[in-house]
């Protein structure tokens, strides 16, 4: 599990920092397009048209485009929320919320949070929701996604009828 973190820098202006290895190198993916590689554990990212938000990078240590495309993982991204003290991060396993992590409020005006590696074709609910310096939970954001990677292929047949129409039957 990574901490990740947005911070404004300035306008359409966005420090990603998240716990990456100093030799590491890592590939900055952009709605599926390679844009940059940068190595270590942050990116300054000047993407036009993220005034208000960051840019939905997807920041990893392959070159795969298609691992990006469909990662086995998914990122949870909120604002920060004033006076908040640290935001728990809760995952539904079992009829029951499992905490998998709390951040610090530093300052910053984003959080993410990336899972671990998620089952395929399966269904999965996370929550964030802030603590005060006293320990009292606010109201949670839900998050609630499939996961379909390796999609089943169909089952199907297909054939060309007598006039020449494409027939698709289910077997």
């Amino acid at each position: 599990m990574e901490t990740w973190t947005a911070t404004k820098t300035e306008a359409a202006h966005w420090l990603f920092e998240w716990d990456g290895g100093s030799a590491t190198t890592y590939y900055i993916w952009l709605r599926g397009i390679l844009i940059d590689t940068v190595v270590g554990g942050e990116y300054d990212s000047a993407e036009p048209g993220y005034e208000d938000s960051p840019p939905p990078l997807e920041i990893v240590e392959t070159e795969d485009a298609e691992n990006e495309l469909y990662p086995p993982f998914a990122t949870l991204q909120w604002k920060a929320v004033v006076g908040a003290n640290a935001y728990l991060v809760e995952r539904y396993v079992s009829g029951a919320w499992t905490t998998v992590d709390v951040l610090s409020e530093i300052g910053v005006g984003y959080y993410w949070y990336r899972t671990e590696v998620l089952e395929d074709q399966t269904q999965e609910q996370f929550r964030v929701s802030t603590t005060d310096p006293k320990g009292n939970t606010g109201t949670p954001i839900t998050f609630t996604f499939s996961i379909t990677r390796n999609p089943t292929p169909p089952d199907i047949e297909y054939e060309i009828d007598s006039i020449g129409d494409l027939v698709v039957t289910e077997t």
